[in-house]
């Protein structure tokens, strides 16, 4: 049965690639996102995010090609292998990507029929979480690039946010030895990276909010916010440790640190409480 969906994927290629013979970048993509190499293929990758740096129009175009192969597909390689290409632009920081907003194709029913138990199924959910946690730090940050950053409460809705984003990061999980295949582990040093990229950008954002906030002793309401976004933190920072530790096992995280989480002096705690009406800080740590 492998050595016909080998067979099948190989025919499905050569097929495609026959097609676009006359497109070199779908050519690219379809390479990038094959049925059947058990990993990315790094250097027709590497060649569609080059383009893209030199070519910042070809962005569109790209995006359009990729939805068209996820969209014809129910391989949960080539599935997979797309969001880790539209996911990779993310970390690389490309800055056309964050234009994308809500992506242009649906995942999140990706392989319904098959059960969950069975291989197919275990990695159609894997592929249903990754497509979630994607769609949604897509919608993130093209809206936090179109609306004003010099409200607060603005910035703390941006940061909570975030933090959602973290949880849908850690829905992404093989489940059972099957799922361990070099393209799941690869797809999950992604989503530690996310991880860690996503943790700076919380703390760097609250630790600037936390300046201003103690310079203009803003509302209540953005001092109960703030306390909502620390407590979250701190029940997060235990499932995030837990989260590691789970990748560790899979050898996917062993020399990366458990990101920092935030923690707010008692004296700061005072006076967010003290404008919040709140009950003395509980649930705080320094």
């Amino acid at each position: 049965m492998k050595i016909w969906r080998q067979a099948t994927g190989a025919i499905k290629d050569k097929f495609s690639l026959i097609a676009a013979a006359d497109d070199k970048l779908t050519a690219e993509i379809i390479k990038a996102t094959s049925h059947n190499d058990p990993s990315m293929d790094i250097e027709n990758v590497q060649f569609i995010y080059r383009y893209i740096q030199c070519n910042p129009s070809s962005f569109k175009p790209i995006i359009r090609a990729i939805s068209s192969r996820v969209e014809s597909t129910r391989s949960w390689t080539v599935a997979l292998k797309s969001l880790m290409l539209i996911h990779g632009l993310f970390l690389a920081g490309h800055p056309t990507v964050e234009s994308i907003g809500r992506l242009p194709f649906d995942l999140s029913g990706f392989g319904k029929t098959n059960s969950r138990f069975s291989k197919t199924g275990r990695f159609s959910i894997f592929i249903r979480a990754y497509f979630a946690f994607l769609d949604g730090r897509s919608v993130l940050f093209f809206n936090d690039g179109n609306r004003p950053n010099n409200e607060i409460v603005i910035r703390l809705e941006t940061i909570a946010e975030m933090q959602r984003i973290v949880d849908s990061l850690m829905r992404i999980k093989p489940i059972g030895e099957t799922m361990e295949t070099p393209l799941v582990i690869e797809a999950m040093g992604y989503v530690i990276s996310e991880i860690m990229e996503i943790y700076g950008r919380i703390c760097r954002g609250f630790d600037d909010f936390l300046s201003d906030f103690l310079q203009s002793r803003s509302g209540k309401p953005e001092a109960e916010l703030a306390k909502k976004i620390v407590a979250k933190s701190s029940s997060q920072g235990e499932e995030v440790f837990k989260y590691f530790e789970f990748c560790r096992v899979l050898g996917i995280a062993n020399d990366r640190e458990i990101p920092y989480f935030l923690r707010v002096s008692e004296s700061d705690v005072v006076v967010l409480d003290s404008v919040a009406g709140g009950n003395g800080g509980e649930g705080f740590g320094d």
